[in-house]
């Protein structure tokens, strides 16, 4: 996958916010204890959003759902319904594509400095 330039600004300005990098870190540890919810059969280590609300000091529902909503709009994470529960994971591919999208731009790691 190649991203063009508006898929790389709105990939970096879901990154630009501490409280969606904060997200994504939670994601990224995955599912490790006992939750509120309960544990999707198909994601083991999906995150439900009212264990990222509670992981993140009680943050509003409405401020995680803005927030998983622009993460979600640039393809960071990708979500499951379960019933009325909400689960939540990094999606790698794209980070993936965009690192990738980032050192193909600009050459990273293929010119020598002389």
């Amino acid at each position: 996958m190649i991203l063009g330039m508006e898929e790389l600004v709105t990939i970096a300005a879901a990154l630009g916010d501490p409280l969606r990098l904060q997200i994504l870190d939670l994601l990224a540890a995955g599912r490790s204890s006992p939750c509120c919810s309960p544990q999707h059969p198909d994601a083991p280590v999906w995150v439900c959003a009212c264990d990222l609300a509670a992981e993140m000091g009680g943050l509003s529902h409405s401020k995680l759902a803005y927030h998983l909503g622009q993460l979600r709009a640039a393809g960071l994470v990708r979500e499951q319904r379960r019933g009325k529960w909400v689960y939540y994971a990094i999606n790698e591919e794209a980070l993936a594509a965009f690192t990738k999208g980032l050192s193909g731009r600009w050459g990273v790691g293929k010119r020598t400095c002389v």
